[in-house]
């Protein structure tokens, strides 16, 4: 059956917040919940204790909106957490809780447990169902050889004959076809190594909209995507997931006698932090069929063989919860990851002086020179200059070796550097160290959206109500251990679009935004809505927005600082004058160049964090030219990297044409893996 997107009107549209106070996480803090329709979202103070218990600080100092973790997103008697509810929320100056709250409500729905205690999404849509191949196996995703015969097993722990047997089984016709895999990791294309020496595992799904979507506009095929006209948008209501996976089966590690194989094999935990449960039992995990691995004598390239998997337990390390508003065809894009709820967030501890459970432990924190927090600077934009260590020695996270300096870790290693062991499907000796290099995930300040702050702390809230009420099990029901990194999507999605020249655009915050090439000929766009109830133009019912004939000039709302003011534009509202009294117009392309702006720049096309990536899945690209997820995901065409043609114009094309549906690489990645598939299919044919 089709899930049908419900669009509301913003009118009337309640979100509702926690039913009475909570007290969450150390020192105090205490939240007093409410219910607020976000169209007149207001920014309220908290009842938070100082990180050293002493008197609550300022509004500004704190938290400045409470995003509320509404208690209808858990239903009592195990029923399934609703559908977002889909409106057009307005852009800055007003609040951005509703774009984080979308990211959080998706996963919790996608990330509900089944019968089986299998997250949801596992059995939604995929590249695999919602795409008709040219080159099919025969077999559904995410199923293997269950014959009952071993010997025609590709896993050598399986067949009877060891290597040898397996080996001459994957020669032969597919087995199965993998449920997880695409271990190259979009960018640069590299393997990311974790502390155990294994990959990460990727899978791709999406909800029955987009699945309608691709079906009625005929993009199941390869023919078709390539038929595809530019201007067709995504509706709203769609949902993507991109999930990344460790592998935590005790037969790829060895036992107490060094043998691999074995049920006894010992999973190292996943920190060595004390309060972190080593056996991963509080992560979401599930039993999936995973390629084999080669690594090709002549390129050294690491190879998957999806058509002859082998069955392997993986838990949940994160994932991208993608979606689409009325309005934002270009997609919320929102980060999920694994958290100790026993420890303490450093980030927010550390940049705004609170407490609140939920560390993440897959990674640390930049440190900066000396070990004092700092951003990256112009003139180190890879920290290349920080050789202090992130973390003590002798301590690790997930994907993080203690000790590393901050100089040495995010470096890919490249394919023919790999030394990959396929016996064990391990790279021994080998491990990608990585941190976070903006913990806030954004350019020019180190500490997170006061929104996901708060959003975080009310979601502990949320999960012990639900616990304490039996609405969840949390034996089973492990999504309590997940926290929202950040999200990020378009402030100005009017501009969402093809480009002047037809041949599509970045959507970052650089001298190819609109609003900054605009701003270079003193224009401010002031039919550019710049918020509802503080912005540009101003309507006739005394709020902002989009209205024929109202321009930036005629802004009249108290302490509103338009574009036109930021360039000191003749009859400007609030011109913005130095201390001196001098003129001070702004520059935004120096802003954005020198870090000293992000996304709450009146001319920021985005919004939310305007670095934002997933340690897991985009371990490689935080600095350099991939900014955030919009650095891949735009209208420009797509290259077998799965980065816009202009930032790898000598990497070969798998979509060479513009189209706003390119913001998907659902698209791309099913075409290259027809190519992919074909590939395989001739290898065995002899051809």
């Amino acid at each position: 059956m089709s899930m049908k997107a419900t669009l509301e009107h913003t009118d009337g549209l309640r979100l509702c917040a926690l039913g009475a106070a909570a007290v969450v996480g150390l020192g105090g803090i205490a939240w007093l919940a409410s219910c607020t329709d976000p169209t007149g979202f207001k920014p309220t103070m908290a009842t938070v204790s100082g990180a050293d218990g002493g008197s609550a600080p300022t509004l500004q100092e704190s938290f400045n909106e409470d995003c509320p973790a509404d208690d209808s997103w858990i239903p009592a008697g195990g029923a399934p957490t609703p559908d977002v509810r889909l409106f057009e929320p307005a852009p800055h100056p007003d609040t951005e809780c509703p774009f984080y709250r979308g990211v959080y409500q998706n996963f919790l729905k996608a990330a509900q447990p089944d019968a089986k205690g299998n997250p949801a999404f596992l059995s939604y849509p995929s590249i695999a169902t919602a795409f008709t191949t040219m080159y099919p196996t025969g077999f559904a995703p995410n199923t293997g050889d269950l014959s009952g015969d071993p010997t025609k097993s590709p896993d050598p722990y399986v067949n009877p004959n060891g290597a040898t047997g397996a080996a001459a089984v994957r020669k032969g016709a597919p087995t199965g076809y993998a449920g997880l895999g695409i271990i190259h990791q979009a960018g640069t294309r590299n393997v990311l190594v974790d502390q155990d020496h294994h990959t990460l595992y990727y899978g791709m799904q999406m909800n029955q909209v987009m699945a309608d979507f691709i079906k009625a506009n005929s993009l199941d095929t390869k023919a078709g995507i390539m038929a595809v006209k530019p201007d067709l948008e995504l509706p709203p209501g769609v949902v993507l997931f991109k999930d990344a996976w460790k592998d935590i089966d005790p037969r790829d590690f060895p036992d107490a006698n060094g043998k691999y194989g074995t049920p006894n094999g010992k999973v190292p935990p996943p920190t060595d932090f004390a309060s972190d449960l080593p056996d991963y039992s509080n992560y979401i995990t599930t039993m999936a069929w995973i390629p084999w691995l080669t690594q090709d004598a002549t390129t050294g390239r690491i190879v998957e063989d999806p058509d002859h998997p082998v069955l392997r337990k993986m838990a949940l390390v994160a994932i991208h919860c993608v979606y689409t508003y009325p309005g934002h065809p270009e997609f919320v894009w929102g980060s999920i990851q694994h958290v100790n709820v026993a420890e303490v967030d450093p980030a927010p501890l550390a940049f705004a002086g609170v407490s609140i459970l939920g560390a993440p432990d897959s990674q640390p924190d930049t440190q900066g020179p000396g070990g004092t927090p700092a951003l990256p600077t112009p003139d180190d934009p890879q920290n290349a200059k920080v050789t202090v260590p992130l973390l003590p020695a002798g301590q690790y996270m997930l994907l993080h070796q203690g000790g590393t300096p901050e100089n040495q870790g995010n470096g890919a290693i490249n394919d023919g550097d790999l030394k990959f062991d396929e016996a064990t499907q391990s790279f021994p000796g080998q491990q990608t160290t990585i941190y976070r290099m903006f913990p806030g995930s954004k350019s020019n300040v180190l500490s997170p959206d006061t929104a996901v702050f708060s959003l975080n702390s009310n979601l502990n809230a949320l999960f012990a109500n639900a616990i304490a009420s039996k609405a969840i099990d949390p034996s089973v029901d492990k999504r309590q251990h997940y926290r929202l990194v950040a999200a990020v999507w378009m402030d100005k999605p009017a501009l969402f679009g093809l480009g002047a020249d037809g041949k599509g655009m970045l959507l970052q915050n650089d001298d190819t935004s609109p609003l900054v090439v605009a701003a270079k000929n003193k224009d401010p766009m002031p039919d550019v809505s710049q918020g509802v109830t503080c912005g540009t133009p101003l309507n006739g019912s005394g709020l902002s927005g989009d209205a024929p004939g109202v321009t930036a000039y005629q802004n009249s709302v108290p302490g509103c600082v338009t574009r036109a003011d930021l360039l000191d534009l003749p009859n400007a509202p609030s011109p913005q004058l130095l201390p001196d009294g001098g003129p001070n117009p702004e520059n935004p392309s120096q802003d954005y160049a020198n870090y000293t702006q992000g996304t709450d720049l009146p001319f920021s096309i985005l919004g939310g964090e305007d670095r934002l990536s997933s340690t897991a899945m985009e371990s490689f690209t935080q600095n350099g030219q991939f900014h955030n997820c919009f650095a891949c995901h735009n209208t420009q065409p797509i290259t077998t990297n799965g980065t816009p043609s202009s930032l790898a114009s000598t990497v070969q094309t798998v979509i060479p044409y513009a189209a706003k549906i390119n913001v998907s690489h659902m698209f791309s990645e099913f075409v290259l893996r027809e190519q992919e598939a074909q590939q395989r299919q001739a290898a065995r044919s002899g051809m």
